[in-house]
Parts: structure tokens; sequence; C-alpha cells
């Protein structure tokens, strides 16, 4: 799907699983935000950034949208990924404030997930066990089930775009 574009910052690779869980769901390009250009965002209608979220911010989505906001198309969804229970997050103040700041229209979504520790150094490793186990993240639900609404976001956005 030429049509849209995953976008993600990963320091860890648990953001990184949900983009790629995104991109093969829509079958669509992912590109890490280290890497993208302008040239990746032009002709696409829709553009799907993701980062983890800490407090009410996206990391790095304050830079990405400074540096490419005049190549962005009109649709931009954003999703917030962690460990902390989605009932926690302000998941309409965040929209809002990012609606706020933006010239464009912005769909937000919460990912909540359980890293895999396996694939982090030491000191992450021990941070987010300690954070896992003072937040009580619980069961969370697998990668395909928690990005279904941003899914459907997606199909409905680029269905009025051909209409």
């Amino acid at each position: 799907m030429e049509q849209a574009l995953v976008v993600y910052a990963s320091e860890t690779g648990f953001t990184q699983r949900f983009a790629l869980g995104i991109a093969q769901a829509l079958h669509c390009e992912l590109i890490d935000v280290q890497f993208v250009t302008t040239a990746d965002l032009q002709k696409r209608k829709i553009i799907i950034y993701g980062g983890h979220l800490v407090g009410e911010k996206v990391l790095g989505l304050k830079a990405f949208y400074r540096e490419f906001h005049q190549s962005l198309p009109d649709q931009l969804i954003v999703f917030g990924s962690g460990i902390i229970r989605r009932e926690q997050v302000a998941i309409k103040q965040i929209k809002l404030q990012y609606q706020n700041r933006c010239v464009m229209p912005i769909d937000f979504y919460y990912l909540q997930g359980q890293p895999k520790l396996s694939q982090m150094n030491l000191f992450r490793r021990i941070q987010t066990s300690l954070a896992l186990k003072q937040l009580g993240a619980g069961h969370c639900p697998a990668i395909h089930e928690t990005i279904q609404p941003l899914l459907r976001a997606v199909v409905r956005l680029l269905d009025q775009a051909n209409l």
C-alpha cells in the first residue's frame, strides 16, 4: 500500500514491534525516523507515526513534525506505546494537545504492550522490570489485537480519501 507509511522511533525495539505489526497488516512501508526523508513522505495519503509515550509526549514526534510538517499529507495518525494500563493514560488530553500544536488533524492511539526484556541491555531491563512491578501492568493483549482500532481508522481514512 503506497498510500500509507509507518514511521517510528524506538530505542529498545518495543515501539518497533507495534510499527512492524501495523506495516504488515496494511502491507505498507516501514521506516525508522532516523532514516526518513522528504521523498519518503511525498505522494502518501496518510502517515502513521509511533514513539514511546512518556508522560503525555510521544518521543520524537515534536522533532519529526518540526522537520517534515510541510511534506506531510493531510492525515497523520500518531501512536504512543507503553506499559502503563490504557485506563491510566489521558488519551483525550494527549490527542487534544497534539491537535492544538499541529496544523493538521491528528488521531492519537495508545498501544499498551509487554516489552521483551531479553532484547534490552541490563540497565533497561532492570529499569523496565521495576516499572512493570510498580505499575502492575498486568495482562496485555497481543499486538495484532492492540492495533485493531488504529488499523480500522487508517482503512476508513483511506476509503474517504479515495472517494
